[in-house]
Formats: C-alpha cells, structure tokens, sequence
C-alpha cells in the first residue's frame, strides 16, 4: 500500500538549540512518513529529567542542536508510510525508547541497548511541538472508549512512556509480587509510580528518600 502521504507539513516546536539557553519557539518543516513511520499530532509530551540533562547539564544529544526534546508522548496518528496504514486517526503512547526489533540484541530480548533504537528528542525531534515523525513499530494504542470511561485525557498517558514503565519494566524483571519486600531509594517522578506499582502487585514497599 502506498500509505497517507501528503506531503511535507509545517510543524511548531520548542527547540533547544544552545546549553543553558531558553527552548526557542519555531516553525519548520517536517519530513513525509517513510515505510513503516508515522506523523503524530502530540496531545501532550512530559518532562524527564533527561531533557533538564541535556539542556541545563550539557548530555549530549546524538542528534545536533537545534533539537526539539521530549520523549514521554502521546497523542494521534494523522500520517503513515507505506505499511503502516492500520495506525491511521488512532489514539496512541509513543515509547520512549524504540528498538528496530530486528537485530540481534533485540531478538534476544535486549532492546533497550539496540543500536538502532530511535529515542525521540534525542536520535529525532521530539515531543515538545505539534506534531512528531517516528517508527510505528512498537506504538501503544490506545482504545477511545477505555479513555472516555476513565476520564483521564490522552495529554495525561503521555508519562506512560517513561515515567511509569521504566519502574514497571524493574518490577517485572525482578518479579515483584505478593509478600515480597520492594525497598525504592528515591521516590520522585519514578520511584513514586515504582512504589505505587509495586504495592499494587502486593507487595510489602519500604520507600527512602
């Protein structure tokens, strides 16, 4: 299938674009989807401390400056490439971290160090405009009428994509479950979604901070 391609799109965006220096607000055009990619407009993006790194601390980006950052989004699929047709006017989380799935540390299970990974706002522009270009593989729907009967906005999950399955990934590794004693040193942004999922797994937390 040919896909949705309509062309190259003007997006707005808040770019860093120095160390230390305010995040610049511009417009610029984006790319058309590739096969396999799609352009989401962004309902809503967090803020990670990897972003305050980069711009406060000088982390180094692996795409250079100027760089639109954000990697905690969702919001709505409005273009597709080739192949990627079936995400079309949904609703979905986009994953912080998006291995190629293909290479030989994912299919051993090791995507987070894939070297072809994507990493909005770090390897591409990021969340922090209106509109973001990225892989569809690895998207995470999200079901309209789950969203309206939960009363939480689609702007809100935008922290799914880091803030809440990074701890959530740990738990699960370790195999967190009733009885077990969770101890969580930092209980911030990821920590406190940490002590909350593990309690909810039942088990015992003893949070320090």
């Amino acid at each position: 299938m040919a896909g949705n391609r309509r062309g190259p799109i003007s997006i707005a965006s808040w770019q860093m674009r120095a160390v230390r220096e305010p995040l610049v607000l511009g417009e610029w055009a984006l790319g058309e989807p590739q096969p396999g990619q799609v352009v989401i407009r962004v309902a809503g993006c967090g803020v990670c401390h990897t972003d305050l790194g980069y711009l406060y601390d000088g982390v180094r980006t692996r795409h250079a400056l100027p760089l639109t950052l954000g990697h905690e989004i969702a919001g709505v699929v409005e273009e597709a490439g080739s192949g990627a047709d079936e995400w079309l006017g949904r609703s979905v989380v986009v994953p912080a971290v998006m291995p190629c799935g293909e290479c030989d540390v994912c299919r051993a299970g090791r995507g987070a160090i894939c070297r072809a990974q994507i990493f909005p706002g770090n390897d591409v522009h990021g969340g922090f405009g209106s509109h973001v270009l990225v892989p569809a593989r690895g998207l995470c729907p999200v079901e309209a009428g789950a969203l309206a009967k939960s009363g939480v906005e689609l702007a809100d999950l935008a922290v799914l994509a880091d803030a809440i399955t990074t701890p959530y990934q740990a738990i699960a590794r370790a195999a967190v479950g009733p009885g077990d004693v969770a101890i969580f040193v930092g209980v911030g942004g990821v920590g406190g979604f940490g002590v909350q999922i593990a309690r909810a797994l039942g088990a015992h937390v003893i949070a320090l901070d």
